[in-house]
């Protein structure tokens, strides 16, 4: 999905205004005049004077006036009774429809702090505080490469045992781009794949070992007798439900300075591990 931060204290302004505008259009809605012949004049407003009537037309745009002997007041209440009551339901269904929307859109966009929301469009983002403030920092996915070393890169799937080999899974770089500051970030994902919003529970954080201009997120050995074994350091975290489709990852120890990857491991039948790659500095 495509992901962007959503501006400080953003908010809905042209959409309310939108609906209030139909809201007052429907409270505004034509009425009728009717004659005692069985015709009628559309009005939006009319008033009596003496024995003649002043309505404005809405067909012509200005003030008319008829004897009131030509009125048939008792069709012209129930008519426009009847219809004064249907705009009032049309209108309760609008704002109740707008109220539904709003709070979906609250669930989708919540406060991680004051006037700072995750966008609805979801992601990856790392909340830290700087300076007494708080930060929030979006952390772009970052594909896993073919790598060097007799074929594909493989994350937490066997290797076919044909020879004793290594195979390590790398990232291209030294350090990742998104940088914090602090020991203990706040982490907030929204990710979704063709079945739907992935759980929290799925994701981890994995340490990076740094090698020259790459970054090593596990290494995969087969001996000849077929037996594997995957090496990479995982951080113990707790994944809490937040927000809508949004979760709250919670380190449970230190980030020390240093490469960080949030990784969902790829089903064992696949080759398609996702990675968003961070560093923690001092």
């Amino acid at each position: 999905m495509m992901l962007w931060p959503l501006a400080a204290g953003a908010s809905s302004t042209s959409g309310d205004a939108a609906m209030d505008a139909a809201l007052t259009e429907s409270a505004q809605a034509l009425k009728r005049l009717f004659l005692t012949d069985g015709s009628y004049q559309t009005a939006t407003e009319w008033k009596k004077e003496g024995d003649r009537v002043r309505y404005f037309s809405a067909e012509r745009g200005e003030w008319e006036e008829i004897p009131v002997a030509l009125v048939d007041w008792k069709a012209t209440e129930e008519w426009n009774g009847v219809r004064a009551r249907s705009q009032e339901e049309e209108m309760k269904q609008v704002t109740e429809e707008q109220l539904v929307a709003r709070k979906e859109e609250q669930l989708n966009t919540p406060l991680v702090a004051p006037e700072l929301r995750l966008p609805a469009e979801g992601g990856v983002f790392l909340l830290e505080e700087l300076a007494g403030k708080p930060v929030l920092r979006e952390v772009a996915e970052n594909k896993l490469p073919e790598n060097d070393h007799e074929g594909k890169k493989i994350l937490m799937r066997p290797v076919a045992p044909v020879a004793s080999r290594k195979q390590t899974i790398e990232l291209k770089g030294a350090a990742a781009k998104v940088r914090v500051h602090s020991a203990a970030p706040t982490i907030f994902v929204d990710v979704d794949n063709e079945r739907g919003a992935i759980p929290g529970e799925e994701f981890r954080i994995v340490w990076l070992e740094k090698k020259k201009d790459l970054r090593v997120l596990a290494t995969n050995k087969l001996k000849i007798s077929g037996e594997r074994s995957q090496a990479e350091k995982f951080l113990q975290l707790r994944a809490e439900k937040f927000s809508g489709d949004w979760w709250k990852l919670i380190p449970l120890e230190d980030l020390t300075p240093g490469e960080y990857a949030i990784v969902i491991p790829a089903p064992r039948d696949e080759n398609n591990a996702v990675v968003w790659d961070f560093g923690v500095d001092k």
